[in-house]
C-alpha cells in the first residue's frame, strides 16, 4: 500500500483518503518525516483507468439504459464516491523522484 520511501512509514487508510484522494495535487508530504513525495507512475495509470471508467457509465451506459434521471444521477453519485473512497486510497503507492 502506500508507503513513504524516505521513512517507511505505512499510511492509514485515513491519511490517504483525507491527504492524497480528496485534495487534487501531485505532491503531498508525509506525516511523519515532512518530505514531499509523489504517487507513483503506476497509481497515475491506475487514477486513468477508474476515471475513464466512470466517465464511460455515467455519459454512455446510464443513458442508453433510459432510467429516470433521479435514478441515473444517484448512479453517478454513488459511482463518484465509490472511486473516491475505496479505489483511489486502496490504490495509491509513493515514489522517490530526483529531480536534478
Amino acid at each position: 500500500m502506500g508507503k513513504c520511501p524516505f521513512c517507511s512509514h505505512e499510511w492509514t487508510y485515513k491519511e490517504k483518503l483525507l491527504g492524497y484522494a480528496l485534495k487534487p495535487r501531485t505532491r503531498i508530504k508525509c506525516p511523519e518525516c515532512r518530505e514531499y513525495i509523489e504517487p507513483s507512475t503506476l497509481t497515475l495509470i491506475y487514477d486513468y483507468i477508474a476515471i475513464i471508467g466512470v466517465a464511460l457509465m455515467v455519459f454512455l451506459f446510464i443513458p442508453i439504459m433510459h432510467m429516470p434521471v433521479m435514478a441515473s444521477l444517484l448512479i453517478s453519485l454513488a459511482l463518484l464516491i465509490i472511486y473516491l473512497t475505496v479505489f483511489l486510497p486502496l490504490t495509491v503507492r509513493f515514489k522517490r523522484y530526483d529531480y536534478e
